[in-house]
């Protein structure tokens, strides 16, 4: 009778599984921080593109003859009256989903707009460097955009006529507070980040 041939499964030893998993470690260790870099650009790159789609929108009524209550109210947004007309403006939030602007007074940002902020940009700074049209800068990548939504206002009337576009917070969280704009809490009327495009 012929003897069987015995063969000998040998297995990794502990110090070659601890290789392994200290490689996998580092590995992980390495795409984790570029993965969160390209994922928080990437989430800058469409709070841009929203402020650039609203300032569209905008400078589109402009041109369809929004020049007081009236024709603010038709586009769907609110006017307010000043004395001095250059500080006269139409004023609303942009919908991304429409394309369109929700009236909203100051104090009913959250009831308007159901309290559904689309900021997507957080605190992690993807290194993102954006301005258009205002020297203190459009888009601040290191700040919180996560409670925060579009806002335009459309100056059309005086010899500055011009177009501001800025984020709002419209809930309170990370350190900020609803109604106030992003990058400059205490602000009451002039939002220091912000596209302005002039329409002389």
């Amino acid at each position: 009778m012929g003897q069987m041939k015995k063969t000998s499964k040998k297995g990794f030893t502990v110090a070659e599984l601890l290789i392994v998993v200290g490689i996998i470690a580092v590995l992980v260790a390495i795409a984790i921080p570029v993965y969160r870099h390209k994922a928080e650009k990437a989430k800058e790159a469409y709070d841009i593109y929203t402020m650039r789609q609203a300032a569209s929108a905008a400078i589109d009524l402009y041109y369809m003859g929004i020049h007081d209550e009236s024709t603010a109210t038709n586009a769907g947004l609110l006017w307010n009256k000043n004395p001095d007309e250059n500080r006269c403006n139409a004023y609303g939030i942009y919908d991304p989903a429409t394309g369109g602007f929700i009236a909203s007074k100051s104090g009913d940002y959250i009831s308007v707009h159901h309290g559904k902020p689309y900021g997507k940009g957080t605190k992690i700074d993807g290194g993102t460097k954006y301005t258009m049209g205002n020297s203190r800068g459009t888009y601040v990548a290191n700040l919180d955009y996560t409670n925060a939504v579009v806002l335009v206002s459309i100056y059309p009337l005086g010899d500055n006529k011009h177009v501001d576009v800025y984020w709002k917070y419209v809930k309170s969280g990370n350190g900020n507070s609803a109604g106030r704009y992003v990058g400059d809490q205490n602000a009451a009327d002039d939002p220091k980040y912000s596209i302005r495009i002039p329409l002389n």
